[in-house]
This record gives structure tokens, C-alpha cells and sequence, in this order.
């Protein structure tokens, strides 16, 4: 039985109208991109709600534009190599897309401008697409397969520090478990 937006939305504490128009484009996403099976399902709908701070849509990252220029600015890692680009560059999507590099690389695949309107990467078709690119690309529908949550989440966000454990670890792992018991896998 495949997820449902009703199941994602009470396991995942999303509002169920925006699950219910994200959802699909995800699933298109995904297919677009040969990512299929209820556990890459499952993967994709809690990593989006954490990701997005449970409102299951594209979002911008959280935080001001001094927050941004001192956590991006200069980084050539991501490629923001001019004035500016640390906080024009900031975390937006599903995914929350950051950098210039991953910018200009994902609007590429894509075929979107995302450098010129960083904003594009706001809209629900665009960032659905992204999101699905992240997947494949870190692997996640083998690490879904092999139940592999914890490292799922570590290639999405990396560790905190002072707890050893991925950003978000808690409420991803929460909506992992409750999906899992929705699939009765």
C-alpha cells in the first residue's frame, strides 16, 4: 500500500493540504529520475519534512542575511566567490539548494536560470526536480533499501557536533519509523 499525503502529513505533523500538492510533483520528481520503491518514498517525504520545517513546501532557509554572509560568504567549497553571494546563495527548496556552484550546477540539469533568479528554485516543480537530483546523486534509494536511515540523514545534513548525530536526526527518525509502520515494513 503506497503512502498516502494523509499519511505523511499525520505522521510527519505537515498540513495535509500542502502535502497534498507537493506530493505528486515529488513522486514525478522521483520517477523522472528512476527513484522508485515505498522505503525511497519513505526517505524522501521525512527528509522533506525536516527540511522544510514541516510545512512540505519550498522554503527558505531559515536565518537573516547576517547569518548567511558569515555561514557562506567566501566559502569557495560552494563557490560563492563574489560580494554578495553567501547570503543571495542561502538555502532554498526542498532540498535547501545552497551555493553558487550547486546554483548554477542543479539550474543546469534543470534547465532553469537559478544564478540570475535564485528564487526559481522556490517554485514547487523546480525544487521537486532538485530534490529528486539530490537523491540519486547521494544515493539514497540504496541506503532506503538497506534501511539505512542514520547515514541517510548524515549525506542530507551532516553531524552536529556536540551530539555525534545529523541535524534533525529526531524528527526525521520519528517520521521515518511512523511511515515504516504506515507501509507495515
Amino acid at each position: 500500500m503506497p503512502l498516502t499525503p494523509a499519511d505523511i502529513a499525520r505522521v510527519c505533523r505537515a498540513p495535509l493540504q500542502n502535502v497534498e500538492s507537493a506530493w505528486p510533483r515529488i513522486l514525478y520528481a522521483l520517477r523522472q529520475h528512476e527513484i522508485e520503491g515505498d522505503l525511497s518514498e519513505v526517505a524522501a517525504a521525512a527528509t522533506i519534512a525536516i527540511e522544510t520545517a514541516r510545512t512540505f513546501q519550498p522554503i527558505h532557509e531559515a536565518g537573516s542575511t547576517a547569518y548567511f554572509t558569515r555561514h557562506y560568504e567566501g566559502r569557495e567549497d560552494l563557490g560563492n566567490t563574489e560580494p554578495g553571494d553567501g547570503a543571495r546563495f542561502h538555502g532554498r527548496g526542498f532540498a535547501q539548494l545552497t551555493g553558487r556552484a550547486n546554483y548554477l550546477r542543479y539550474g543546469g540539469l534543470i534547465h532553469v536560470d537559478l544564478v540570475t533568479d535564485p528564487d526559481k528554485a522556490l517554485d514547487p516543480d523546480n525544487a521537486a526536480e532538485i530534490f529528486a537530483l539530490f537523491l540519486r546523486e547521494r544515493g539514497i534509494e540504496r541506503l532506503a533499501n538497506a534501511h539505512e536511515w542514520l547515514s541517510i540523514r548524515k549525506r542530507w545534513n551532516g553531524v552536529n557536533r556536540a551530539t555525534g548525530l545529523p541535524n534533525g536526526w529526531d524528527a526525521f527518525n520519528a517520521c521515518v519509523v511512523g511511515l515504516l509502520e504506515v507501509l507495515h515494513v
